[in-house]
């Protein structure tokens, strides 16, 4: 109870002591393990440009998301907090990749990025599709790039070599390129002579 008045800068009022009892005795949380989860919560406040301290109602949803997880001690709360940091720098660089600054990313749009990374693309690869997007469709368009990378998924191209390599555009028929072919030129023959 100390503890998480000291981390959060205020006294509990009676409602946010049944919630911190709540962690306790329905979700199973040891004590050190709130606090890791509390000093999360405040962390990713922080991040997306808050000032102040996270409530104890934000930090009750984390909890029962943890607790869904499994998360219920100290090695798996390192381990969890560990992948989040990787995740968060890898959407940073896509965000600067995508030439996004000043403004963080809307919820559907971390829902893309994050999709993206779930499927295991490089840094590099997401870059490509951005510029393959930015050519075809003058700008940054989220659906046509998830288009692609999907495309990309399907085919297990993850690697920008794999892609450089297995994303050839298949040949042109013959006489797509407005020339005659020679099949073409044998018909017309044929049909002249005909006349």
């Amino acid at each position: 109870y100390g503890e998480v008045q000291r981390l959060l800068g205020k006294s509990l009022n009676t409602e946010e002591l049944k919630i911190l009892l709540g962690f306790i005795r329905y979700l199973g949380l040891p004590g050190d393990v709130i606090s890791v989860l509390i000093c999360y919560c405040k962390e990713r406040a922080r991040q997306r440009g808050s000032l102040r301290n996270p409530s104890l109602r934000t930090i009750e949803k984390e909890a029962y998301a943890w607790a869904e997880r499994g998360i219920d001690n100290l090695e798996e709360a390192a381990a969890f907090i560990q992948a989040q940091n990787v995740r968060n720098c890898r959407m940073s660089r896509l965000q600067e990749q995508l030439q996004i600054r000043g403004r963080n990313l809307t919820a559907a749009e971390e829902r893309y990025a994050g999709s993206w990374l779930e499927m295991g693309f490089e840094d590099e690869v997401i870059a490509m599709a951005y510029e393959r997007t930015c050519l075809n469709t003058g700008g940054l368009n989220w659906a046509y790039m998830n288009k692609i990378l999907q495309r990309w998924h399907e085919a297990g191209l993850h690697t920008a070599e794999a892609v450089r390599s297995g994303d050839r555009k298949p040949a042109a028929p013959r006489g797509s390129s407005g020339e005659l072919g020679q099949a073409e030129r044998a018909a017309i023959q044929r049909m002249l002579s005909e006349v």
